[in-house]
């Protein structure tokens, strides 16, 4: 990973932990630290870094929804990813300001971190592709996704929105719009995260061409071998781009056997040997109960992940 890149991605999570924090004013300062007592024997020093997990909205039970960060904290997880819709009838959404204040005041009140945006629709026709309504929503989610605490857009690109890289003036275009909002994300300390149907050499394209740390990559290995991918050979490939992982099993708990035929231990190594530090976010159903089969997953996690 390049050293830009290296001190982007540290500053953007610095950038979203003080807007994160931000909400709590004064408040902080009341808080005293305890000096440690001379004598005290050094800490070992570990050679991982704490593992924090996230779960999506929808898999919470609704997007967009500011008490499933309530719930979040109830189940036991770190941190939630919420979802930006567009609501037609009017009804206050994330890019109202006070919707985005109820969003921080959840976060700080039961301290679960909001650890990314996922954008809910980026709108009708191919958007991004050729309609503009896609780059509108995207340019908009990234002050959403500061204004929050976050420093992670998840930007959905499947399909029919994927662009089809034998029409070499869509991939141009493509690259061209990224180029274009690249600038923006990275004076706001946020990345542009592609979750894509397409190939690890594909994404490795569109993101070196841009040459931006404020665009990567949203890595789903479960997808990735959905699309008739290697999630193996795409973690290598993808290694400096990766910025926020999903983790599932389909319809079964993470400890039931994966249905893509990949087994979530050699993904765990694998991801600790390219040194990704950053989120691991569920995006689980619950086959018997939510409360208690995301702690059985979040327990899965813990027990066979670790961050160099």
């Amino acid at each position: 990973m390049s050293l830009k890149r290296r001190q982007f991605l540290t500053s953007s999570a610095a950038v979203a932990a003080a807007a994160f924090a931000a909400v709590t004013g004064a408040e902080g300062a009341k808080k005293e630290t305890k000096p440690t007592p001379a004598e005290a024997p050094a800490k070992p020093v570990s050679d991982t870094t704490p593992i924090r997990i996230g779960m999506t909205d929808w898999n919470l039970g609704q997007r967009g929804n500011t008490e499933k960060v309530a719930l979040a904290r109830k189940i036991g997880l770190d941190g939630i990813q919420v979802s930006i819709l567009y609501p037609e009838d009017g009804s206050p959404h994330l890019r109202c300001t006070k919707k985005q204040a109820e969003y921080r005041k959840a976060a700080l009140d039961n301290g679960v971190q909001i650890c990314s945006l996922a954008i809910g629709d980026l709108g009708p026709g191919s958007p991004f592709k050729s309609e503009p309504m896609g780059v509108l929503r995207v340019a908009d989610a990234i002050e959403v996704a500061r204004n929050i605490g976050t420093d992670d857009i998840l930007l959905p690109m499947f399909r029919d929105y994927a662009p089809k890289f034998t029409d070499e003036a869509e991939i141009k275009r493509i690259i061209n719009t990224f180029k274009e909002l690249a600038p923006r994300a990275e004076k706001m300390g946020v990345v542009i995260a592609i979750e894509s149907s397409l190939s690890g050499e594909e994404h490795l394209r569109i993101c070196s061409e841009v040459a931006s740390p404020g665009v990567g990559v949203y890595f789903d290995p479960w997808n990735c071998a959905y699309y008739g991918h290697d999630p193996l050979k795409d973690i290598q490939l993808m290694k400096d781009y990766i910025h926020q992982v999903h983790v599932k099993n389909g319809k079964f708990l993470m400890s039931a056997p994966c249905e893509r035929g990949f087994a979530w231990p050699d993904i765990a190594e694998l991801l600790y040997k390219i040194g990704y530090k950053g989120w691991l976010v569920l995006e689980t159903d619950a086959p018997n109960d939510l409360v208690e089969d995301t702690r059985a997953n979040i327990e899965y996690v813990r027990k066979n992940f670790r961050l160099a």
